[in-house]
């Protein structure tokens, strides 16, 4: 086996920091060489170049995921998220404990702090970067439902329509529809599946709001298809929630936000609530449903440059907090376990490498299909619950504003 002088230098710098788990370097077709003591997690790659492993080891998020997508190095056994397992297992902490990796880590805190302000147009700019990359791609990989947040797999569900469904009745239960003529407003409704299904299930009026062009012309076409009773109590808005709460004070029942919490940007937490708030009658009712983290800590680089901008997870008592804040009641929190997303998130993997090869290549290039990869790949390690996951959850957060009749 020949290596040459790059190969040894990047070959002796895993050897001193990877010590748990199995990394696996494949040289060649003849060799591979094994570090770590042996045990899981376990997962293979190629050999990356000099300059790949320079920019993992000083700035390794983003530098990892953006070494995978532009080639630099290709996973060879195991799964992406398994070898995400092994590098977090090693390199904890993620940044070089040199001089300049930890002036890189305060830049991009920095950077993420400034990030957080968001106006009325950085919020559309910022949504249609991910949310309007084309309804061709979300087809291929998605529920009929359009379903793009966790599925609910923990009543025995085996499909990814069976658990979105799960989701979907779950949360309609939450909000308590439980009287004709009420009004609801789904915020950040994404391509309408729960607005629909709230409508044909109850018979309230819904009102559904989104800044993705993409996905309010597929919310109205799914509209025009329904039946004239169920479609003229239905309604989709191409709006940014806080112009909307402004134009609509005081006149819905109930509030379903499923999803969207995630991408409001940490400083805007107070406001959105305010929002929420606004839009209920008093006594009204909110369902909140969004991502969870252990802690509070600033989102993954990587994510927010290429996935996400400007997009935040908050832990339970930022949510807590900027909801009394605005005055608002908490009645219930209920947790989904990290396992449910890591499920969902397979199940869109899978779809999606099904249909890769189909898929537009000038639309999703290479460069495109590997990001995708990686993005999936990364958010199953976040929700994966075995060592070296990142322990996310699900919550859905019930609150009220005073004047509920709990009866």
């Amino acid at each position: 086996m020949s290596l040459d002088w790059t190969q040894k230098k990047v070959l002796d710098f895993f050897r001193e920091h990877v010590t748990r788990g199995t990394l696996v370097f494949r040289v060649d077709d003849k060799h591979e060489i094994v570090l770590g003591d042996g045990s899981e997690p376990r997962a293979g790659m190629t050999v990356p170049d000099w300059t790949n492993t320079l920019k993992m080891a000083l700035s390794p998020d983003p530098g990892f995921g953006e070494a995978y997508m532009h080639g630099g190095f290709d996973l060879v056994s195991g799964e992406m998220e398994d070898l995400i397992r092994v590098l977090r297992l090693n390199f904890e902490g993620g940044h070089s404990s040199s001089g300049f990796g930890t002036f890189i880590e305060k830049l991009q805190a920095l950077k993420f702090q400034i990030a957080q302000f968001t106006t009325v147009k950085a919020a559309s700019k910022r949504v249609r970067h991910h949310y309007d990359i084309g309804n061709d791609l979300y087809t291929r990989f998605l529920d009929p439902e359009m379903q793009y947040s966790c599925a609910f797999w923990d009543d025995g569900a085996q499909t990814l329509e069976e658990a979105q469904h799960r989701k979907m009745s779950l949360t309609t239960q939450r909000l308590k529809i439980n009287e004709p003529g009420l009004r609801v407003v789904d915020i950040g409704c994404g391509w309408g599946g729960l607005s629909r299904f709230i409508r044909r299930e109850t018979g309230a009026e819904v009102h559904g709001i989104t800044l993705s062009t993409e996905q309010y012309n597929w919310a109205q076409q799914k509209r025009a298809e329904m039946g004239d009773n169920a479609k003229s109590g239905l309604d989709y808005h191409l709006l940014d929630y806080r112009v909307f709460a402004d134009a609509n004070a005081g006149k819905y029942d109930r509030v379903v936000s499923v999803g969207m919490f995630e991408h409001v940007g940490r400083h805007q937490f107070k406001t959105y609530f305010e929002k929420v708030g606004q839009l209920l009658k008093a006594g009204g009712r909110a369902v909140i449903h969004t991502i969870i983290k252990p802690r509070a800590e600033f989102t993954s680089p990587w994510i927010d440059k290429y996935i996400f901008p400007g997009g935040y997870i908050p832990a339970v008592h930022e949510v807590i907090e900027a909801a009394e804040h605005a005055n608002l009641m908490v009645e219930a929190s209920h947790f989904h376990a990290g396992r449910n997303y890591a499920r969902t998130l397979r199940a869109w993997r899978d779809r999606f490498r099904a249909v890769r090869d189909e898929l537009d290549p000038v639309k999703y290039d290479e460069e495109f299909r590997r990001m995708w990869e990686f993005y999936l790949a990364g958010c199953i390690n976040a929700f994966d619950e075995s060592e070296g996951g990142g322990g996310m959850r699900v919550g859905q957060f019930v609150f009220t504003k005073p004047g509920f009749d709990y009866a």
